[in-house]
């Protein structure tokens, strides 16, 4: 399951809401250096790759990046990754959504996100929702070759459209085009804020 969640200002790195499910869960209090690098660590990797995975040992670290917002998740080996990132975007994309205007002007006051915590539980279903979904990734129409010759997309983002046909994982995918899965990951999330792809449960694992 998802273990915890944790719901970040990538400015000044301070934890506005964290959610607990099960045992593996970290203390935002206690870690705050470890979260600020993983803030630095999304900051620093290629432009535009917005979602990341750390391996962290009995779990991983799924973060989730959007507008000065991170959304962390402490994820067991056994769920479905790619569920679980974009279950995790889900979640930063509502809280943007809801909060985005007032964290410009933000008090330093945490009280007004305490409603949130009723989302992420509906979103994440109590941190169960990675837990046997398999979701993958679904091209919307086809993206034309003339983007590449423009410069509108990448090369390596083409490739990796033409292979989102709704029936392969991104790992399946960077297995089959020969390319890290960072770099998949960063392909369908480019294409994802170009709102060219969505993702389809295909089944249980």
């Amino acid at each position: 399951m998802i273990q915890a969640v944790y719901v970040l200002v990538a400015e000044s790195g301070l934890c506005v809401l964290d959610r607990k499910y099960g045992k593996a869960t970290m203390d935002p209090n206690l870690i705050s250096g470890f979260l600020t690098a993983l803030i630095q660590f999304g900051r620093e990797l290629s432009s535009g790759n917005r979602v990341h995975v750390i391996d962290f040992g009995a779990f991983d670290i799924c973060l989730s990046l959007r507008d000065d917002v991170i959304v962390a998740g402490s994820v067991d080996k056994t769920d479905d990754t790619n569920a679980a990132m974009a279950i995790l975007a889900d979640v930063n994309n509502a809280f943007v959504r809801e909060y985005g205007e007032d964290l410009k002007d933000w008090d330093g006051n945490l009280d007004r996100f305490e409603t949130f915590l009723a989302k992420i539980d509906e979103i994440t279903k109590e941190g169960k929702a990675s837990e046997k979904k398999v979701l993958v990734p679904v091209l919307k129409g086809r993206v034309s070759p003339m983007l590449v010759r423009l410069g509108q997309l990448e090369q390596a983002t083409y490739e990796v459209a033409e292979m989102c046909s709704g029936k392969l994982t991104a790992r399946a995918i960077a297995d089959q085009i020969g390319k890290h899965l960072r770099d998949v990951q960063k392909a369908l999330h480019d294409l994802e804020d170009m709102q060219m792809l969505e993702w389809r449960e295909i089944g249980t694992a």
